[in-house]
């Protein structure tokens, strides 16, 4: 059975405390893991840290106001550039927390799979007042768990016209954010 572990924030020469959680099989154990992820996004969005962090990726970006969509984008970018990809321990999520992350990235040391650049992007968005949802796939067999997370932002147009939407999927290197890879079933879950 799968064992979710989440690495929170270290102090410089700390050893990092780990929570152990076991997780139901198939479905049920991603979205117990989504619901950790959540919490802890939200938990974390509110730390001057993050949110100093998501201003200056959009102050570098130079997005203008009231342009959500170019903000989310600038996140995502900046993930996708920063946090190299490296796959958990078999049998094992690891959550990197995002203040842990955002150290590593200091350093040039960032690594993680897709749930820790999820984590980390719906973190800095919510830092900044927006809404984004995991979105988890499968690509191959519609019963068996879910395969990837990535997240998804809307647009927050006032006026009759639909929403847009972009995918924020970092761990994709050689395609631009905004870029989403065809799946055979798939679920957003609000953070």
């Amino acid at each position: 059975m799968p064992i979710v572990k989440l690495m929170p924030y270290m102090e410089l020469g700390a050893l990092p405390n780990v929570s152990e959680t076991n997780l139901p099989p198939l479905d049920r154990g991603n979205y117990k893991t989504v619901e950790i992820m959540r919490g802890c996004a939200r938990r974390y969005s509110t730390h001057p840290v993050i949110r100093n962090l998501a201003l200056k990726i959009l102050e570098q970006a130079g997005t203008r106001s009231h342009n959500f969509l170019d903000e989310a984008r600038a996140i995502g970018e900046f993930v996708q550039k920063e946090v190299k990809y490296v796959r958990d321990i078999e049998g094992v999520e690891q959550l990197h927390s995002p203040l842990y992350l955002i150290e590593q990235i200091k350093r040039g040391t960032a690594r993680g799979d897709c749930d820790d650049m999820s984590l980390l992007i719906a973190t800095l968005l919510l830092s900044i007042g927006h809404s984004p949802y995991f979105a988890i796939v499968r690509y191959q067999d519609m019963a068996g768990p879910y395969n990837h997370i990535y997240v998804v932002e809307y647009d927050k147009n006032w006026g009759p016209q639909p929403r847009r939407r972009i995918v924020l999927d970092a761990i994709l290197k050689d395609r631009p954010i905004g870029s989403e890879v065809p799946y055979r079933s798939g679920k957003e879950i609000k953070v």
